[in-house]
């Protein structure tokens, strides 16, 4: 009986872990998005109504959250790389729009 509760508590345990970085994970590409739409719509004057994501990938090694975004009106796509702090607060950010459209 001790080895069904303690196999239970250890289970309960790592779903609880899972979850929690399935949701923290989210809410970060949620937040790397935003930062990213943000400087679209001052920098570039484009309204966020037109502004879609078209890739958000996480690089877990580097921890940077690369996004690329397009305005729907123009087809233009806008290239981008995002550094989030555990408190969701920017840390780095830096623009590939000129590298990207070259290539």
């Amino acid at each position: 009986m001790k080895k069904v509760i303690i196999f239970n508590i250890i289970f309960c345990l790592l779903v609880i872990f899972i979850c929690n970085t399935y949701y923290d994970s989210k809410s970060r590409s949620a937040v790397a998005y935003n930062y990213a739409a943000s400087y679209v719509e001052t920098n570039y004057e484009i309204s966020r109504e037109n502004i879609q994501a078209v890739e958000i990938n996480y690089r877990r090694g580097m921890g940077l959250f690369e996004i690329l975004l397009e305005d729907i009106s123009t087809k233009e796509i806008f290239s981008f790389t995002v550094d989030i702090r555990k408190d969701y607060s920017l840390f780095y950010f830096e623009d590939h729009t000129k590298i990207h459209g070259k290539n």
